[in-house]
């Protein structure tokens, strides 16, 4: 193998594998969000020069070195195991695959450490014209794995044991532990989000059916159903949003939702006239989180002191609607 002669052909090459890598990172970046996968990284890389080299002497192959197919790779770091299937079916309905080396389910179930899915694959015919004439049949990877999968292969890669066989015998339980360890991290993470999605599924379904969510801790999921019956046609806050408004409810004494709905309902007058005279900016009207702080703030000190310097600023503004709050006996009649 001439190394002059693959140093030439790399640096002409490259700018075409820069493309690719930009044109790869796009179309992902569309998909991915077409789909609502929500992924923590998605990045790529060009194989340096000397990195090449080295591959092709490892592997013995000859020029050119288009025979290696990692010169453009891809990374896809997902959040859960279940997100790996799902862009794999994106991949695979993207590009022309060429080839999938599984290194997680192909892997014996007692044997740990570096777990991923690797692609092999070309941009399909559909990618036609100018724009594609000079990467068309360029060959790219992409690997696929969930964050802890890409920690313990960061981890593990700076520990220069690339077998289990290259660890001294005394160090490869530990080895295998940690290994494990992710490996559980994974599973447990994905049975979470399961879980998690369950409770919202249940409290949305909760918040359909009157009088079943009264009695219901107030939480992400649980204040997050109550909002979009509540205040259908306001505009819904986000997740942050809504988490920031339970440390404050909470912190104020609010532990049921029945709680807090009876307050808004005292104050729904006053807030009503509030809003008329101190809209928000941009209007029309305050969105659904807007209201749970403003109107509690009018009915319960506590909520108001709870909610921090902010709003105490705004106190006496607050205070001045507070004859419009009805009685709590008046509502519970």
């Amino acid at each position: 193998m001439e190394i002059d002669e693959v140093q030439a052909g790399y640096e002409s090459a490259r700018p075409k594998y820069e493309q690719l890598k930009g044109e790869i990172i796009y179309i992902l970046e569309s998909a991915l969000a077409q789909r609502g996968i929500a992924i923590h990284m998605l990045e790529g890389r060009i194989k340096p020069v000397d990195s090449l080299i080295a591959k092709m002497e490892r592997q013995e192959t000859e020029p050119p070195f288009e025979e290696i197919v990692d010169i453009c790779g891809i990374r896809i770091i997902g959040l859960f195991l279940s997100d790996i299937q799902e862009i794999g079916k994106l991949l695979e309905e993207t590009f022309d695959l060429e080839s999938t080396d599984d290194k997680i389910t192909a892997k014996p179930h007692e044997e740990f450490g570096y777990l991923s899915v690797h692609y092999v694959a070309r941009l399909p015919d559909s990618f036609s014209g100018p724009r594609y004439d000079g990467i068309k049949g360029l060959r790219f990877e992409v690997q696929v794995r969930t964050i802890a999968m890409h920690d313990w292969a960061t981890i593990s890669h700076y520990l220069d044991y690339k077998s289990p066989n290259a660890i001294p015998s005394n160090l490869r339980r530990d080895f295998n532990a940690l290994s494990a360890m992710f490996y559980v991290a994974d599973s447990h993470f994905e049975l979470f989000f399961s879980s998690s999605q369950q409770a919202r599924l249940q409290a949305e379904q909760k918040a359909q059916i009157a009088n079943t969510l009264g009695t219901e801790e107030i939480n992400l999921d649980t204040l997050t159903a109550y909002l979009k019956k509540k205040y259908p046609t306001r505009d819904s806050t986000s997740s942050v949003g809504i988490s920031d408004l339970v440390e404050e409810l909470v912190a104020s004494g609010y532990q049921t939702i029945s709680r807090l709905d009876s307050d808004l309902d005292r104050s729904k007058e006053a807030f009503i006239i509030y809003e008329a005279e101190n809209p928000p900016r941009p209007g029309p009207q305050y969105a659904d989180v807007g209201v749970v702080r403003v109107a509690p703030s009018i009915a319960n000190e506590e909520f108001l002191s709870a909610r921090g310097q902010e709003a105490l600023t705004m106190a006496d503004r607050y205070r001045q609607y507070r004859s419009h709050v009805i009685d709590s006996d008046a509502v519970s009649a």
